[in-house]
Parts: C-alpha cells; sequence; structure tokens
C-alpha cells in the first residue's frame, strides 16, 4: 500500500482518509493495506473531532484506537494547545417534542453542531432518543453542562442525554413534589469522562420565604436527599431564569437582593446573597417583568449580569443595556462592563430598525469565544450585539415570520417555537402563543471530547 503525506512540518493536506493531498513531499509504504497505530493516531490528531467520531465506524481497529482514554486524553490535551481548535456551540431553548412517534427533537436548537461555522449560529434540528412516549407531547430541557444536556420527561423523569454520541441515561424518581421547580445542574468530568455530577432541584415559592426547600441527587450514591435551608434574609428568586453553576455552586437570581448562591456539596443552613450594583433597574426582576429583560450567566470563568433598562425611549419600549462582571467571586464588587442608550445603538439596517420598534428585548447568552458578543431574543428575532462596534445584527427569525420580515429571503429562519415567555401558568393563552421562549435558552458548548455515558452509578440506567 502506498500513501503520499506530508512531513508534520509541512502544509495542510485535503482528505487524509482518502489519501488524497497536494504537494505530496514523502512516500510511505505499508504492508498488506494495514495502517499502523501511530500512523493513523498521527492524523485523528489533526482532525476535528466530528470527524474522528464517524470514523469509528470504519473498522474494529478504528474504533478501538478512538475509544482508547490514552488516545482521548492526547487529544483533549492537543486541542488545548491549538488556537484554531474552538469549540462547537448553539444556543438552545427549552422545547422537545415527539416527532411522529420516532424520535424528540430540539425544535430549538439553533446551529449545527457539526457546522464549522464560530461567529454566529446556523439552524437544525437535533435527534433526541425514543424512549417510548406519546406522541405529540412536550418535555423541557431544564440545564445543561460539559456538553450534555438534562431533560425532564414530565413528572421529574429526568433524563442525561449526549447529543453527539446518542447515550442517554434516566434518574431515579425524585421524592418530593414542588408546586413550582427550578433545576440545577454541575459536572465534573476528566479525561473525556463523566467522574460525578449533581442535579438540584428547588422549590420555587410564591412570595418570599426563610424556608428553602432543595432536593439534590448525589451520582456517588445513585440516590436523592432532601434538604431545608433556614436564611437570615427571605428569599424570592426569578423564576423564570435557570441557575447557572460556577465553583461548584448554583446561582438564580433573587427579586429584592442579588445573586443567591447555593453550594450542594455542603448542608450548611445558608445560603449566600451576592448583591448587585446599586445602579440596577430593579423592576427588571419584579413579579411583573420576572427577569425576562435581565440574565446571570458564566462567561470565560466568571458571573455576568446583563439588564435591559425598561425606560421607555420613543419608539422603543426600553432605553438601552448594561452589562457588569464580577470581580471577585468572594466579595460583592460588580464593574461596569458596558453601557449603551439605545440611540447610539448602530442597527444592521434601518428596515430591522423599524420592524424591532416598540418591543423589549430579551437577554439569551453571551458569545463563548469572544467577550464582546451578546444574544438577544427581539421579538421574533434572534440579534447579536457587540459591545465594541455598537452594532445590532439579526441573526435569525422564526420560521412563521421569516417571510414577513424585512431582507425575507437573506436572513435564515429558526425552529425556535412560538411558546410562552414564561411560567404557562402565569401567562394567558393568547400571549403563549405569541411570544418565543427566548429566556429559556441555554448556552450550549461542547468540550474538546465529548463526555462518554452511560456511568456505572448505582441506580442509573441505560
Amino acid at each position: 500500500m502506498e500513501l503520499y503525506v506530508h512531513n508534520i512540518k509541512g502544509e495542510k493536506f485535503d482528505n487524509p482518509i482518502e489519501g488524497k493531498f497536494t504537494k505530496p513531499k514523502l512516500k510511505i509504504f505499508f504492508k498488506n493495506e494495514y495502517l499502523p497505530n501511530w500512523f493513523l493516531e498521527e492524523i485523528f490528531l489533526r482532525l476535528p473531532v466530528k470527524c474522528v467520531f464517524r470514523y469509528k465506524c470504519v473498522s474494529k481497529q478504528w474504533l478501538s484506537l478512538i475509544s482508547a482514554p490514552s488516545f482521548v486524553s492526547l487529544y483533549i490535551s492537543r486541542a488545548s494547545l491549538l488556537p484554531q481548535q474552538t469549540p462547537i456551540w448553539t444556543i438552545l431553548a427549552n422545547t422537545l417534542s415527539v416527532n411522529n412517534g420516532v424520535n424528540y427533537f430540539a425544535q430549538s436548537y439553533l446551529p449545527d453542531l457539526l457546522s464549522d461555522n464560530r461567529l454566529h449560529p446556523r439552524f437544525c434540528t437535533i435527534h433526541f432518543p425514543y424512549v417510548g412516549c406519546p406522541e405529540d407531547e412536550r418535555y423541557a430541557i431544564v440545564a445543561v453542562s460539559d456538553g450534555l444536556v438534562l431533560y425532564d420527561r414530565g413528572g421529574s423523569d429526568y433524563r442525561i442525554y449526549n447529543a453527539i454520541t446518542g447515550d442517554c441515561i434516566a434518574l431515579p424518581p425524585p421524592s418530593m413534589s414542588f408546586e413550582r421547580v427550578s433545576t440545577g445542574f454541575i459536572t465534573e468530568s476528566e479525561g473525556g469522562s463523566l467522574r460525578s455530577f449533581k442535579v438540584v432541584r428547588f422549590d420555587c415559592q410564591f412570595g418570599e420565604s426563610y424556608i428553602l426547600k432543595f432536593e439534590i441527587f448525589l451520582s456517588e450514591t445513585g440516590s436523592w436527599r432532601s434538604l431545608v435551608v433556614h436564611n437570615d434574609v427571605p428569599i424570592e428568586v426569578v423564576s423564570l431564569r435557570r441557575p447557572v453553576s460556577l465553583n461548584g455552586n448554583l446561582h438564580w437570581i433573587d427579586r429584592r437582593l442579588g445573586i443567591m448562591a447555593f453550594d450542594p456539596s455542603n448542608d450548611l443552613n445558608q445560603c449566600r446573597v451576592i448583591e448587585l450594583h446599586d445602579d440596577i433597574d430593579k423592576q427588571c426582576n419584579d413579579a411583573r417583568n420576572n427577569g425576562s429583560p435581565t440574565l446571570c450567566d458564566v462567561h470565560q470563568g466568571r458571573l455576568r449580569y446583563i439588564e435591559v433598562s425598561l425606560v421607555p425611549s420613543y419608539p422603543f419600549g426600553f432605553s438601552g443595556f448594561s452589562v457588569w462582571v464580577l470581580d471577585d467571586y468572594d466579595s460583592s464588587n460588580w464593574s461596569l462592563q458596558h453601557r449603551v442608550k439605545i440611540r447610539d445603538i448602530v442597527f444592521d439596517d434601518i428596515s430591522m430598525s423599524k420592524a424591532l420598534t416598540g418591543l423589549i428585548p430579551t437577554p439569551i447568552a453571551f458569545h463563548p469565544l469572544d467577550a464582546n458578543i451578546l444574544y438577544l431574543g427581539f421579538g421574533d428575532a434572534v440579534v447579536s450585539y457587540n459591545m465594541k462596534t455598537l452594532k445590532l445584527d439579526v441573526v435569525a427569525v422564526t420560521a412563521a415570520q421569516q417571510n414577513s420580515w424585512p431582507k425575507a429571503g437573506t436572513v435564515p429562519a429558526s425552529p425556535f417555537s412560538r411558546l410562552c415567555l414564561g411560567d404557562p401558568d402565569d401567562v394567558p393563552v393568547m400571549i403563549q402563543r405569541l411570544l418565543p421562549c427566548w429566556s429559556s435558552a441555554f448556552l450550549f458548548m461542547l468540550p474538546a471530547w465529548p463526555i462518554s455515558l452511560p456511568i456505572d452509578y448505582k441506580g442509573l440506567k441505560k
């Protein structure tokens, strides 16, 4: 067998598997058409992870090599040193449906997870495993972590799913029943394997309460445990917004106090409160707005808080954006990173500006790679805002509104469902039919190597 390859220091090749290369530099001969592992490893280490996973089905030899822990560790360490190996990411909302009794599909995945688009997302449908559920039922994605999706089939029937490998495991049913639940997901991984994880259910009560109820699933024990925390100050979290994980803690927005931090690993009978900056618009998190104009998220290892000012500025229903960064996690010192007035924002097109008139945007996520870019749900559109250029670009619009938008046919259609903006029990039926669920979106980023499932933990089943 004769192959032409570049030397390792040389130029790129077109397709290392088919053997079609540009500018051949070196001849290598292999007997009996057998490619040794050292040679395959040198090729696989230079390929995107999407290609490596596809080549698992070529032969048992390739499957064994790619699945070996030593290769996984080497691939992860090599990817961390290569700036061109940027993560694959997407924005994911929380609605799942059963499609013709065959597959779950996420109606609200934005980009193709296997695309090479790193600047802005593209749209696609990602299939979830069929688990024998009735057709047309809807289920919710409640959390994401380390490229894994935690979703609820209804009635607190939790599943953990890897969208790349297709692995899925089910958690035992929780024992506590909460009228309104907010769920967090914390994972610890190493070398492409999930070492441990925690699922935290929090009882979001109506009104302020000194007594906080949690139920925590620990992978080490394979069971749920209940925890009641008696706080010194009354807590009332914004139920519309999901908790975010940082430093092993989960963080919720409180309506009055700021950010509530909870450590599920400790039985301390207190939750920490991280006070927000005094210069916030408190009406954003009141009972009427329920946190729709705000977002607390983790970006590049620090907490960020974005707020859409609800002071109207004609012809818009808001007056600008503000972004704060928590300088030191152990303190409550926030720095104002960015503030802009609506009059200074540069719109992609004047017709787009008119289409967005009168609307209040909902923050969705920060760009995982560019600290200057954030994404917002703006009526029927997903828009990006660049804090450096002050430019607002329309990334996509809902499929139902694509033809009626300016520049019809040039803006990609999003599979986002036109679902309720808040809790279905709190929002009138008419509003449920009109508003996309931007507030329930997640930033979903794949690690350098997909985390393997299932895990042999007590109480978990495939």
